[in-house]
């Protein structure tokens, strides 16, 4: 793969760079936490989309650091949008939220689709599990404390289905822990916090009644974080939505041969 580049946009957006297509792809990566995962972290994150940068530029981008209390997800969104304006001219061609930037995602359809051509929403819903939201706020309670090691295990209960698979991943994330975290800003005990509040607030129901663009929405069928059920009903509230379901497949679905074939269907037919 081409390599990776690192940076912090004017925002206080950090961001990770790579591919060499003429049209942007950005990313909205997963979380909580701002930092941007960094070596085999970093790739296993974007492995799914590799098919796609010969044709796209590829930015996955985090949060902006130093967030106030009570910063919400939408909030988020309109940081995104700021973004575009002032780094991309006020346009992308291909946005793509994963996980937590799947729910951010939903605000921006809803408020901020002018700035893209193609809105992709994979592994989130507007309705996260009980049983979700709390391995996140253990996460960041574990990240804000520089547990990164421990933090990257309990996630991987979340990411991944119950059996082998699961507990092979908690070792991958144990030794990954600080490579999935990234680097992280001076700021970043106090964000990851913020960011894991205003996921257990989060309430989008609103802003998916107000989306008027296609949307691709990509979830696994057995994710921890976000039922087949809640995908099924999200999609039924957005028209014109189409909905992929992932057999078998738990959250950590962007991995998947087929996450980027999927997109680029989406793209050319949508």
């Amino acid at each position: 793969m081409a390599k990776t580049t690192y940076g912090i946009f004017k925002n206080s957006i950090p961001y990770a760079r790579v591919g060499s297509g003429k049209k942007t792809l950005l990313l909205f990566i997963g979380g909580p936490g701002n930092g941007i995962p960094r070596g085999l972290g970093f790739s296993v994150m974007i492995s799914g989309l590799k098919s796609l940068l010969a044709e796209y530029t590829l930015y996955a981008v985090s949060r902006k650091s130093a967030l106030q209390e009570g910063y919400t997800t939408r909030m988020m969104s309109d940081d995104y949008a700021e973004l575009i304006r002032q780094e991309f001219d006020g346009h992308v061609e291909l946005v793509v939220g994963i996980s937590y930037g799947g729910m951010i995602a939903q605000h921006f359809a809803a408020d901020h689709a002018d700035l893209c051509d193609h809105l992709v929403i994979a592994m989130a819903t507007h309705k996260a599990t009980e049983e979700g939201v709390k391995i996140d706020l253990l996460y960041a309670d574990l990240a804000s404390q520089g547990k990164d090691r421990q933090a990257g295990v309990a996630i991987a209960k979340a990411l991944y289905p119950s059996g082998m698979l699961r507990g092979w991943m908690s070792v991958m994330m144990w030794l990954l822990g600080p490579s999935y975290i990234g680097r992280k800003s001076s700021t970043y005990s106090r964000d990851v916090l913020i960011e894991a509040k205003a996921e257990e607030t989060m309430d989008t129901v609103k802003s998916l009644k107000r989306i008027k663009v296609p949307v691709l929405l990509l979830d696994g069928e057995k994710d921890g974080y976000f039922q087949a059920g809640s995908a099924q009903e999200m999609a039924a509230m957005i028209p014109g939505a189409t909905l992929i379901l992932y057999p078998g497949k738990g959250h950590e679905i962007s991995s998947e041969k087929r996450f980027g074939d999927d997109i680029m269907e989406f793209v050319r037919t949508a």
